[in-house]
């Protein structure tokens, strides 16, 4: 007898899966090949402070030098704690003669982070993974153990 032989017949959903799958292999090689690379041209290392304000003895103590740091949003690592600096949170306080004096608050902390990270240094900018570095700008730190809000207070370049 003889048999027949089936065609394979490519129809409209099977170009449609074809090309997604393309995609994203297009993507992923995009994604590994261009994006990454430019983590892997990080050509300095800098030194920048984060200023905390208005925290608690147990923030500041569980802040320890050698730490690794996170950004809160995006969880991109912004490098290690090197030192930091704490005094006492200070307050404007009227006093009953009329004036205005700056006074200690009682269990309240300020702190000093240095933290020093690998980055892309421009001409135009500093970048720790896709975070920009501005003097002045708010930033979100955390660890396993602490987070806090804090203001980028200054940045040295090695």
């Amino acid at each position: 007898m003889h048999k027949k032989q089936e065609k394979v017949k490519f129809n409209f959903v099977d170009i449609i899966i074809i090309g997604l799958i393309l995609a994203l292999l297009a993507a992923g090689v995009y994604k590994l090949l261009i994006v990454n690379r430019a983590l892997a041209l990080q050509n300095s290392h800098i030194e920048f402070k984060v200023f905390v304000e208005n925290v608690r003895i147990p923030t500041v103590e569980s802040i320890k030098e050698g730490q690794a740091v996170k950004d809160v949003q995006t969880n991109i690592p912004l490098g290690t704690v090197k030192s930091k600096e704490v005094s006492p949170y200070k307050q404007a306080v009227p006093t009953l003669d009329g004036r205005v004096v700056q006074a200690d608050v009682p269990e309240k902390y300020n702190v000093i982070i240095t933290i020093e990270s690998p980055a892309i240094v421009t001409d135009n900018s500093i970048m720790i993974g896709n975070k920009e570095i501005k003097i002045g700008a708010q930033i979100s730190v955390k660890s396993n153990v602490f987070s806090v809000n804090g203001t980028i207070y200054g940045a040295t370049v090695k």
